[in-house]
């Protein structure tokens, strides 16, 4: 097995011709020395990795080469049994999500909460229904001292207070 450093990458047809995979160039011993090998990443990994990360490289065979595993050089900021999925530019982390060992997952840090929409908004027209309800309510015929109970004065509109702008489509939940 190799060492190597990713110095760029491209789409291209694996060994037998048939699938679409990522292939690697990667120089190897020194500057002149610039393979192509072919990506093996995990299941369900659809990531590149960074121009500039480590990679090791096996030979499977006199002309077939494959890299089997990255190191890009962040620090890792998971614990054993956690996943930390990140795209990045340079070096640095751009965009993350974070599986964590307790069942939480995070999107980009921890600061703010995920809301199941629906039952949000179904619960905010009730609130809505009930607000209007009550601006509206008037009691005929009733006398208190010399006045009447009737319509608030002047009329109130009522409320046209809606959450739906809140909604992010690009995030599903469960």
């Amino acid at each position: 097995m190799n060492t190597g450093i990713i110095t760029g990458y491209e789409i291209g047809k694996n060994k037998s011709g048939t699938k679409n995979v990522v292939l690697l160039q990667v120089r190897i011993s020194d500057q002149d020395d610039i393979q192509t090998v072919e990506l093996m990443n995990n299941a369900g990994d659809g990531s590149i990795p960074a121009i500039g990360s480590r990679v090791i490289i096996a030979e499977l065979g006199p002309a077939w080469k494959i890299g089997i595993a990255e190191s890009d050089g962040i620090d890792p900021e998971v614990e054993s049994g956690e996943g930390h999925y990140y795209s990045q530019d340079a070096g640095t982390i751009k965009a993350f999500i974070k599986l964590l060992k307790n069942g939480i997952l995070e999107l980009n840090g921890n600061n703010d909460f995920a809301v199941r929409f629906t039952a949000l908004e179904t619960g905010f027209n009730q609130l809505r229904g009930d607000f209007n309800a009550f601006l509206t309510h008037v009691h005929g015929g009733v006398s208190t001292g010399g006045g009447v109970s009737g319509p608030p004065t002047p009329p109130v509109a009522p409320s046209t207070a809606d959450i739906s702008g809140a909604k992010v489509e690009e995030v599903k939940i469960k």
